[in-house]
């Protein structure tokens, strides 16, 4: 077991949910695909860091699902893209389907947050701490297990903000075994009242 660590992240939406690591595609995707495609991301991270080496690594598995929930699929990162904030995605494991080394089997939307299908990291882990930045403008950081996760809907957890320098609150999930992990498609965050790319930071202890 390892831990797997990220740069400051950043909400973006205070009714759209987003991955709890992840982005959103801006381009490079559309129908299901045989070979290799460059998919450019959306901003995540704080500052100037790229989410695509900071998010994903080559030989990652990650995974698509559009905003409305439709077309979920687990693909595999081939390589960090050329030009910053693009990666890779090539072939999946496998043949599912029975199409011969598919890279993506279901169309996706590009497009800004909301409209772009999202892709996260796609993990079984053991637990995941996440922890709000302290000054953060919204009332409260929402984590859920469901891409339509709302403030009161499929709602894990609830921290407030708290003051600069105060030593912020946050969500240790301690559920999960080795043998019985989550898988990082169910972490999901929300912003509350008040947001405005609300900062925070999350570890994954990686089975």
């Amino acid at each position: 077991m390892a831990y797997r660590t990220f740069p400051l992240l950043h909400i973006q939406s205070t009714s759209v949910a987003q991955p709890l690591v992840g982005s959103w595609i801006t381009a490079g995707i559309g129908a299901p695909a045989g070979s290799p495609i460059t998919l450019t991301l959306g901003t995540v991270c704080a500052g100037s860091g790229y989410n695509d080496s900071n998010l994903f690594a080559p030989g990652d598995q990650a995974f698509l699902i559009d905003p409305n929930g439709t077309n979920y699929e687990v693909v595999s990162v081939l390589s960090i893209g050329g030009i910053a904030n693009t990666i890779i995605i090539g072939p999946q494991q496998g043949s599912p389907g029975g199409v011969p080394n598919p890279v993506t089997l279901n169309k996706h939307v590009s497009g800004a947050y909301g409209t772009g299908t999202f892709i996260g990291l796609a993990l079984d882990i053991n637990n995941a701490f996440v922890q709000p930045e302290d000054g953060n403008a919204g009332t409260f950081v929402y984590i859920g297990n469901a891409y339509n996760m709302t403030a009161t809907y499929h709602r894990v957890a609830k921290m407030p903000k708290v003051p600069s320098t105060q030593n912020p609150y946050y969500w240790n999930s301690s559920l999960t075994t080795g043998v019985n992990p989550v898988h990082t498609s169910e972490l999901w965050i929300l912003g509350g009242s008040g947001n405005s790319s609300d900062g925070y930071n999350v570890a994954y202890a990686v089975v």
